[in-house]
């Protein structure tokens, strides 16, 4: 199991465009990818989840990658992000 912190500040509101592209890539991997905090789990891999008013205002979760492929997936999720920032 792999835990990456992550901002997603820039990202708030998360917009369709954004969910569909998180999701769509999140779904290139076997394992299990999820944004979680406290007692939040939200799936990557779910369009609907990452469009639901879960994720805190400061935006500060971890992507948490499990199973086969968690490392690139985890890189691949993290590279992303970064990209959807600018």
């Amino acid at each position: 199991m792999i835990r990456t912190p992550v901002d997603l500040t820039r990202h708030l509101p998360i917009e369709r465009k954004t969910a569909a592209l998180i999701a769509n890539a999140a779904s290139r991997y076997p394992c299990t990818l999820t944004l979680e905090r406290d007692n939040i789990v939200l799936n990557l891999k779910s369009m609907i989840g990452l469009l639901s008013q879960s994720i805190p205002r400061d935006g500060r979760m971890e992507i948490v990658a499990d199973g086969p492929q968690e490392d690139a997936a985890s890189r691949a999720m993290v590279e992303l992000l970064e990209q959807l920032r600018k």
